[in-house]
């Protein structure tokens, strides 16, 4: 299921498509990680890198491998942690993003990244472990090209901080293939008879699961309706999923349910994060939806998150039946 891998020892080692070195400015060579996958690459990398003039913070630059086993090196120069007001975060962030992007646009499926800025640039361990496994998490959501990514901890405190965060990294996958249709519906049908049978009863929850939920309904919204689904996983665990679309200058939250086990575990805040991160890739400042006016959890927990209701609206759905909703925005800063 997940792509992340956690492993130790030796970066210079590993086949992989590309590995990323945590380098210097001048990408001409340091200690660490910078240092020694210099070594191993031989002087053809020192010279390669003179044509580069050099990377600034935050930025990536990509050569061949040379002599290591990966045939290609991606160059980020980290930020130096200065205590925390000088966007180190976001540039950090940025390391692992255009890494990742740039590795995408290279056809390179397979990717290591060192522990970027955790050495003498001093950022704290723990910090940047949350914001390398969210970054890149985040960038799989929407890349299925990226295979496998693997965080390479030389020493053992990152490697105990990175493993421990990875257990707890929540998840969202997106909706491709056959299997994962298949899930989904088994999802909604889990959760529609445990939440919605008090609300309308199981004669329209069945005809629901079977004319909206079913895996052939779920292939149409996506192939033929524009319609991005997205699995969450809690703990390796299939735990709710996620269905969205951009309607005009806003973006529909067509479907946000986790199953009953995992409410108010957090990941209701992990999801409108993940959410809002992909209105704000498409440019969009506005997120709207539907909720059942007789579903006064759900309605309490969208106003928690900062949604407002705007209307009442009643949707025909078919055989006689009818949603009575509210409409309900957010809007984002």
């Amino acid at each position: 299921m997940t792509k992340i891998e956690i492993v130790s020892g030796d970066i210079t080692r590993l086949q992989v498509d590309v590995i990323v070195n945590a380098a210097n400015s001048s990408l001409l060579g340091g200690g660490g990680v910078d240092g020694a996958i210099h070594r191993s690459a031989g002087s053809e990398l020192f010279s390669a890198c003179k044509l580069l003039n050099g990377c600034n913070a935050g930025e990536v630059k990509i050569t061949p491998g040379f002599r290591l086993p990966s045939p290609y090196v991606i160059h980020t120069v980290g930020p130096v942690w200065k205590g925390g007001g000088n966007d180190e975060n976001q540039t950090l962030a940025s390391c692992y993003q255009k890494s990742l992007r740039l590795a995408s646009e290279n056809n390179l499926r397979t990717i290591a990244f060192p522990n970027i800025s955790t050495g003498i640039y001093g950022f704290p361990k723990s910090l940047a472990a949350k914001i390398a496994l969210e970054t890149v998490r985040d960038y799989l959501a929407n890349h299925i090209e990226i295979e496998r990514v693997l965080f390479c901890c030389f020493d053992e405190e990152n490697l105990a901080l990175y493993k421990g965060a990875v257990s707890e990294l929540v998840l969202f996958e997106k909706v491709v293939s056959e299997q994962d249709i298949i899930l989904t519906s088994k999802l909604a049908s889990i959760i529609w008879n445990e939440h919605y049978v008090p609300m309308i009863g199981q004669e329209q929850v069945d005809y629901m699961l079977s004319n909206l939920q079913s895996p052939e309904a779920i292939e149409k919204l996506i192939n033929k309706e524009g319609y991005q689904y997205y699995i969450i996983y809690h703990h390796s665990e299939p735990s709710g999923y996620i269905s969205i679309r951009q309607k005009g200058n806003d973006l529909f939250l067509s479907k946000f349910y986790l199953i009953r086990e995992k409410r108010r575990t957090g990941l209701g805040r992990e999801g409108m994060r993940f959410i809002s991160l992909q209105a704000r890739m498409l440019g969009l400042q506005r997120i709207f939806l539907t909720v059942n006016i007789n579903n006064l959890n759900s309605i309490k927990a969208y106003k928690k998150l900062g949604f407002q209701i705007d209307s009442p609206v009643i949707t025909q759905i078919g055989a006689g039946y009818i949603m009575d909703d509210y409409n309900m925005s957010l809007q984002l800063l």
